[in-house]
C-alpha cells in the first residue's frame, strides 16, 4: 500500500513543471525543475506514509469492539485509507505546484480553482487570489487546486457566484441544503449563509426552539449581539417571501 501511495505522489509532483511550463507558455523560461522523490519519502505534513496507512488497522479493530460487524468495521478502515490515500496524493500535487512557483521568479501570485463537484467552504474561496508562498486552505479529499499569476498571465476570474449561477436545482441543494440555496436565490451572499453553518446552535426564542447561528455575533461564551436566525428558521417562521427577505436582511445574510 506504502509503494502505491508513494507511486501516486511522484506521479502527482512529476506533473509540476510540465503543469507551469504549459501554463505560462513564453514566460516559462525559468521554470525550475522538481525533484518528484522529494515529495514521496513523507506525507505532505511531514508525518511517517506508513505509519499513517497502519492506523487503518486500529480503525478496524475498535470497530469491532464498538460491536460493528466484521463487514462494516472492514469497510471503515477501508473507507479510512480512501480518505489518506486521496488526500495525500493530492495534497502533494499541490506541494510540488506551490514549490514550482515559488521557484519561478515571475510567478508572483496564485489564484484557488475550484473543481467539481465541491464543497460549500471551498466554493466560497472561488478565484481568490494568494501571496505565491502563502498555505493551501483545504480540507480531507480536498480536490481544489492553484493557477499561478505572472505579468502577463491572469486566470479568468471565478467566483462563488459563477459557481452557484453553474449548478444544477439538485446541486445547489446538496452543497447549500434546500433553506440555504433558497436564501442564495433570494440575494443572500453566499459567504454569509455557508459561515453560519460553523457555529449553529439550538436556542429558545419567540417561544420556540429554533436554530440560530453565533458567527458575526461574538461567541456562545460572551455574544457580543443575539444569536442570528439560520435561514432554514428565517423560511419557516416566514409569512411571505417579502417577510423572509426582510428577516434575511436583519440577520445580516443580505446588505
Amino acid at each position: 500500500m506504502t509503494a502505491y501511495v508513494q507511486a501516486g505522489q511522484l506521479h502527482a509532483a512529476e506533473g509540476s513543471h510540465t503543469f507551469l511550463k504549459e501554463l505560462l507558455g513564453p514566460e516559462a523560461t525559468d521554470v525550475p525543475d522538481v525533484v518528484p522523490d522529494q515529495f514521496a519519502s513523507q506525507t505532505p505534513d511531514g508525518r511517517n506514509l506508513t505509519g499513517l496507512l497502519a492506523r487503518a488497522i486500529p480503525t478496524v479493530i475498535r470497530s469491532r469492539s464498538a460491536g460493528l460487524s466484521p463487514r462494516a468495521a472492514m469497510a471503515r478502515g477501508a473507507a479510512f485509507l480512501d480518505l489518506v490515500v486521496r488526500t495525500v496524493v493530492a495534497d502533494t500535487g499541490r506541494q510540488a505546484d506551490q514549490v514550482a512557483m515559488v521557484g519561478t521568479p515571475g510567478v508572483r501570485a496564485y489564484v484557488r480553482v475550484v473543481e467539481m463537484p465541491s464543497c460549500s467552504r471551498c466554493i466560497i474561496l472561488a478565484g481568490r487570489e494568494y501571496g505565491v508562498s502563502n498555505g493551501f486552505l483545504r480540507h480531507p479529499r480536498c480536490d481544489c487546486t492553484m493557477e499561478p499569476v505572472t505579468r502577463l498571465h491572469r486566470p479568468a476570474p471565478v467566483d462563488a457566484n459563477d459557481i452557484f449561477e453553474r449548478m444544477t436545482p439538485e446541486q445547489r441543494r446538496k452543497v447549500f441544503g434546500e433553506a440555504g440555496a433558497k436564501a442564495i436565490q433570494d440575494g443572500a451572499r453566499i459567504s454569509s449563509v455557508v459561515n453560519a453553518r460553523k457555529s449553529m446552535d439550538r436556542v429558545e426564542m419567540f417561544g420556540k426552539t429554533v436554530q440560530v447561528t453565533h458567527v458575526g455575533t461574538g461567541s456562545r461564551k460572551k455574544p457580543r449581539r443575539p444569536p442570528r436566525l439560520m435561514p432554514e428558521e428565517i423560511y419557516r417562521l416566514a409569512e411571505s417571501r417579502e417577510e423572509a427577505v426582510r428577516m434575511l436582511y436583519r440577520n445580516g445574510y443580505l446588505r
